[in-house]
């Protein structure tokens, strides 16, 4: 189950994270509606695509920034953004709910994943724990790949390209898949040009290059 994860669950964020740039919470099935960046609830206290879009566009009008609403796990120390990554479901709900209070909608989006997550435990109990464990694991990492790393760099706050050696960038392919990789190494173009699809940025790389603007 952990590498069913490990194989799956990038794949299912990143193109979360696409959709978020196109279609708003009519235009999404209520499936992905609610879930969001996870085929299964990663929290009782985790909010739906609606909010998410609402932070994810605010993260790109002001990222790394204090008005970032992701900054709490971008910036600071190293220990605490990891910390904070992990439990970025849970901190993001609470946050939201603290500024903009808790409506019908996400009272009855939170108790049905209350009841999904309680069905699920109960009948599978610990192989269910497994598989739970390995989703809030592997979603942490992605979130301290596609947060921290991406919008720090040698003390430096912003949004910046990762560059990878070939063979590191074959194998993430490989495994993650090639959406996943792309958005991520080539992620100051995708805040230049959020309605570009990951496949694409870097072709759009080159042509900012051959342009000159890059």
């Amino acid at each position: 189950m952990p590498i069913a994860v490990l194989l799956l669950l990038p794949r299912w964020m990143i193109n979360f994270h696409e959709l978020l740039h196109i279609y708003d919470q009519q235009q999404i099935n209520p499936v992905i509606r609610l879930m969001g960046v996870s085929p299964l609830p990663l929290s009782v206290i985790s909010l739906s695509y609606s909010q998410v879009r609402t932070l994810h566009f605010a993260h790109h009008a002001a990222p790394a920034t204090d008005a970032d609403p992701d900054a709490y796990h971008i910036r600071g120390s190293w220990p605490q953004s990891i910390f904070n990554a992990f439990v970025s479901p849970e901190q993001s709900a609470i946050r939201w709910i603290a500024k903009h209070g808790l409506t019908l909608q996400l009272s009855l989006d939170l108790a049905t994943k209350l009841i999904i997550l309680g069905g699920l435990t109960w009948v599978g109990g610990r192989a269910f724990l497994w598989l739970w464990l390995s989703l809030r694991l592997v979603y942490g990492l992605g979130d301290i790949a596609f947060f921290r790393m991406i919008h720090h760099r040698e003390g430096e706050y912003g949004t910046f390209a990762l560059p990878l050696p070939s063979w590191l960038l074959a194998s993430g392919e490989l495994i993650f898949g090639q959406t996943v990789i792309q958005a991520t190494i080539h992620h100051d173009i995708h805040h230049q040009n959020p309605r570009i699809a990951a496949r694409a940025l870097a072709a759009a790389r080159d042509d900012a290059i051959a342009a000159g603007t890059a």
